[in-house]
């Protein structure tokens, strides 16, 4: 099984998450720049992509970008997938093909394309080396192609292996959740704001808690034991723990059920131009 330098890849598309995916795997050490290349539809992003990324190759085509590689990273949004994967299916023969996106299932895509297929839904903070990397392989994916897939992301993103119908709700945790977290933050810091605090202040408070308490669950605490060292029975954070634990199941599964609704919406469109 080669590793990642030595792998010949590929990249369609540098939008915001491909180009985080492939500037994390480069960052990374995962993978060489002189092994790599890339096509996108824009002229601009691909330009300063290989300015940051000097050894870079630049396809003049999708299909130019997937001949001969030993993995290909599909980034395009839900509506451009099928039709590149139609375009390129004559170039690829043994060639693993990674679809960075969740919308439509493996069988379908491995019916469209005709090779060995994974999905991969990454997140935006490969490129800080952070992270979670959902990936669910397809069955005409080899083991050899799975471990060698999975080496490569672990430079630069914890890899989950997770059966492809728990692919939608991981993917409100992790690869939306750098959104969702960041939001959840600015409202915390706002409230603050409300109650007369600068806006500048608040946010570095909340940017810095966050992180400190990042850090410590990640070194073994457990949520209940930092809880237990912070609010003291009957005092002020006891309080608004309170609010939070009648308050926030509902927002949450409320949130999980417009996100599941949209992401089922999409699939059936998709579908419905694949045909029967």
């Amino acid at each position: 099984m080669p590793d990642g330098l030595h792998l010949n890849i590929g990249f369609i598309g540098l939008g915001n998450m491909g180009s985080s995916l492939a500037a994390g795997l480069l960052d990374s050490g995962a993978i060489s720049p002189e092994n790599t290349v890339v096509a996108n539809r824009g002229p601009s992003k691909v330009a300063s992509f290989v300015e940051r990324f000097p050894g870079v190759t630049v396809a003049e085509s999708n299909v130019k970008a997937a001949e001969g590689r030993d993995v290909l990273f599909v980034a395009v949004r839900s509506d451009q997938m099928l039709g590149v994967l139609r375009e390129i299916s004559s170039a690829r023969q043994d060639g693993h093909v990674v679809v960075v996106n969740g919308a439509l299932p493996l069988a379908v895509l491995e019916g469209v394309c005709k090779a060995p297929i994974s999905k991969l839904i990454p997140s935006v903070t490969m490129e800080r080396g952070r992270g979670v990397s959902l990936v669910s392989h397809g069955r005409s994916v080899s083991r050899s192609q799975a471990l060698s897939l999975e080496k490569v992301l672990a430079r630069a993103s914890k890899v989950m292996v997770v059966q492809e119908g728990g692919l939608d709700a991981a993917t409100d945790l992790t690869s939306c959740g750098p959104a969702l977290m960041a939001e959840m933050m600015r409202q915390f810091a706002e409230a603050g704001v409300r109650q007369g605090m600068g806006r500048k202040e608040a946010w570095e408070m909340v940017l810095e808690t966050m992180q400190g308490t990042a850090l410590a669950l990640s070194s073994g605490e457990t949520v209940a034991s930092l809880k237990e060292k912070v609010a003291t029975k009957g005092g002020i954070t006891e309080q608004g723990l309170l609010v939070l634990e009648d308050e926030l199941p509902a927002i949450f599964d409320l949130l999980f059920a417009r996100t599941m609704a949209k992401q089922a919406e999409v699939r059936m469109r998709l579908l419905k131009e694949v045909g029967p």
